[in-house]
């Protein structure tokens, strides 16, 4: 009914098609929803807090533990800043006591960020920074 050379063409066809879902996966998309999703740490253009630190500094409340126990110093945290300038999972890196991690957590949290980019794609970007905690005398 076929020739051999038509049946041929068809399973060589057949295998390079074979080939190309294999090594590039079934659904291209895929692909690039997995490298949106990817946390980078190095990019072209690192994220910035809308307005600077003034306005991540307006958000923070000094906790009344840490005025009443004298604690000033240095939080430092980390976020994840995502491709909208939100912080995700903000962790406290090293506290400092008396409630100023918690404190800083919850300012960071109310700031909106310019979105790192990375070859002129907004991509999510761990990001660290120090929040410092002075009492005035």
């Amino acid at each position: 009914m076929y020739n051999t050379k038509y049946l041929n063409r068809v399973i060589t066809l057949a295998s390079v098609l074979a080939f190309t879902i294999i090594a590039f996966g079934m659904n291209p998309t895929a692909a690039i929803a997995q490298d949106s999703e990817k946390i980078h740490t190095i990019v072209d253009e690192m994220p910035e807090i809308i307005g600077g630190l003034p306005a991540l500094y307006k958000e923070i409340d000094y906790p009344k533990e840490a005025v009443k126990k004298h604690i000033s110093g240095r939080v430092y945290l980390q976020v994840i800043v995502n491709t909208e300038g939100k912080a995700e999972n903000p962790k406290v890196l090293r506290g400092i006591g008396g409630g100023c991690g918690e404190a800083a957590v919850a300012g960071i949290s109310k700031v909106d960020f310019k979105p790192g980019k990375h070859n002129g794609k907004k991509v999510k970007v761990k990001y660290s920074l120090p929040v410092t905690f002075r009492l005035e005398k």
